[in-house]
């Protein structure tokens, strides 16, 4: 590839179709990140004791905006960029052109974060060069999940090094001087869902974040985790949380505020006015027109369950004796130094949007409600932690 397509190299990328399982087993089917493009880390400071005051939908809110800054960057200067959600934070992959402007709007977005909801959204980056000097490895595919979405698949440790030296060190000097406010663009981020019970009547809401200890075995691990998650959850649409029969647009307008806050420098009665106009005229656009009813279905199969950025991240519905049997193995590989993971259960999800259009693109990130995400992140630390005080590996 040479080197002035480096800008476009995501775009460039084949987009696989047919078996997750057999597409990410495959090595072939990845390719090297280019060492001039750039991982970018946000992340809620002390997410935990923000979700347990009630804040989750301000740090989801957070990390959506995250990665809205940087998408409304991206779109307009004709660059398609892979990005991952987290719950309390996101991670990007940026090429140069746009590093500089992402970087800006997501200082700005830092910023509002703070003046609007009193907390630290930290903001970092790396070169991959760096990454890759240090040792790490960082490889992407592209898979098309459905009629709707495609995917980027990562192997690799990169991301999580990164993010791992970025949350650990002091915050990082950007190297911005003057910012540009107008650089801060959060329009489409809607956040108008609200909490979603699962389909299936006392099903449960698990969030589940699973790490390969040897990166060289992720591709034959990860898929057979992801072949068994099928056997025993069934395929997407099966364990998807998110139902039509489930879906109902948020009725308070403490939640239409906080949106407000942080999309606009200046908000106040009129844009309140406006996001409520706009949820009023969503009720109504949705289930009376086509447009409105085939966004509804494109939204089940747009909404972000399935996460792979060199660890497994995933929200998925069944009952607690599905979650016995999947747990068998991943404490089998547990107890072999295979992998390590960490899980929340909750009654019910939670959906924050981008969406530029009814009809135009638009993608949905799930977390698990109580900050399922931030929960299982916690159990997984505690859990390599203790390895690391034991000296296992």
């Amino acid at each position: 590839m040479t080197s002035d397509r480096s800008t476009h190299f995501y775009s460039d990328l084949h987009t696989y179709t047919g078996s997750l399982q057999k597409i990410y087993k495959d090595p072939n089917h990845f390719c090297a990140v280019p060492e001039n493009w750039n991982i970018v880390v946000t992340d809620v400071e002390n997410s935990t004791i923000a979700v347990r005051d009630g804040k989750q939908q301000e740090v989801n809110l957070a990390a959506t905006g995250s990665i809205v800054a940087c998408l409304n960057i991206s779109r307009k200067a004709g660059v398609e960029i892979p990005f991952f959600f987290g719950g309390d934070g996101a991670t990007l992959l940026i090429p140069d052109l746009i590093l500089k402007d992402c970087l800006h709007a997501l200082k700005l977005h830092q910023e509002r974060c703070y003046t609007s909801f009193g907390f630290f959204l930290r903001v970092g980056y790396r070169m991959v060069s760096s990454m890759i000097e240090k040792g790490c490895q960082l490889h992407i595919s592209k898979f098309k999940r459905n009629a709707f979405h495609v995917m980027p698949l990562i192997q690799g440790d990169a991301l999580q090094r990164a993010e791992k030296e970025i949350k650990a060190e002091e915050p990082q000097d950007l190297g911005l001087t003057e910012l540009k406010t107008q650089l801060l663009n959060l329009e489409g981020m809607e956040c108008k869902w609200d909490k979603i019970e699962p389909p299936q009547e006392r099903n449960e809401i698990i969030s589940l974040i699973i790490n390969c200890t040897d990166i060289s075995q992720q591709h034959t691990i990860y898929a057979a985790i992801l072949n068994e998650m099928d056997n025993i959850y069934g395929e997407d649409e099966i364990r998807n949380p998110v139902s039509l029969k489930r879906l109902k647009m948020v009725n308070s307008l403490s939640q239409l505020k906080n949106e407000v806050k942080v999309k606009y420098a200046k908000s106040g009665l009129r844009q309140l006015l406006s996001a409520a106009a706009r949820t009023l005229f969503g009720k109504f656009y949705i289930h009376l027109t086509e447009k409105g009813r085939n966004y509804l279905n494109e939204l089940i199969q747009l909404t972000e369950v399935l996460l792979l950025d060199g660890s497994i991240n995933t929200v998925i519905t069944g009952n607690k004796n599905q979650r016995h049997q999947l747990f068998e193995m991943l404490d089998h590989m547990e107890r072999n130094l295979q992998i390590n993971y960490g899980f929340y259960a909750s009654e019910k999800s939670v959906l924050s949007c981008y969406v530029t259009a009814l009809d135009d693109y638009h993608i949905h990130f799930l977390d698990g409600e109580n900050g399922g995400y931030t929960q299982a992140s916690k159990v997984l630390k505690k859990k390599l932690a203790l390895i690391n005080s034991r000296g296992s590996y």
